[in-house]
């Protein structure tokens, strides 16, 4: 089974195209999800590093995640992870 791809900006894996962001020309973005990326642009692009962690973080606490994902998510995603992704280097 091939590795998803995770979103450069927020972690998020990517398994289908739904998932993916867009170029301003409609394409799939490779790199960067649809909650981070669209059209060519950032969203929440006001927010800082702090401030988008936090977004982040809730969203994936409040997502459809059963409790043991979630368990594992909490200890995988910090800020030491978030850092590493491409967007945040």
């Amino acid at each position: 089974m091939a590795k998803p791809n995770l979103c450069q900006s927020c972690g998020m894996p990517m398994k289908v195209s739904s998932e993916f962001g867009t170029e301003k020309d409609g394409t799939p973005s490779e790199k960067y999800c649809h909650h981070c990326y669209q059209n060519g642009e950032w969203k929440h692009s006001d927010l800082t590093f702090d401030e988008f962690y936090a977004l982040s973080l809730k969203k994936f606490q409040e997502s459809d995640m059963n409790r043991v994902e979630k368990f594992f998510l909490n200890k995988m995603y910090t800020k030491k992870f978030l850092k590493k992704l491409e967007r945040w280097r």
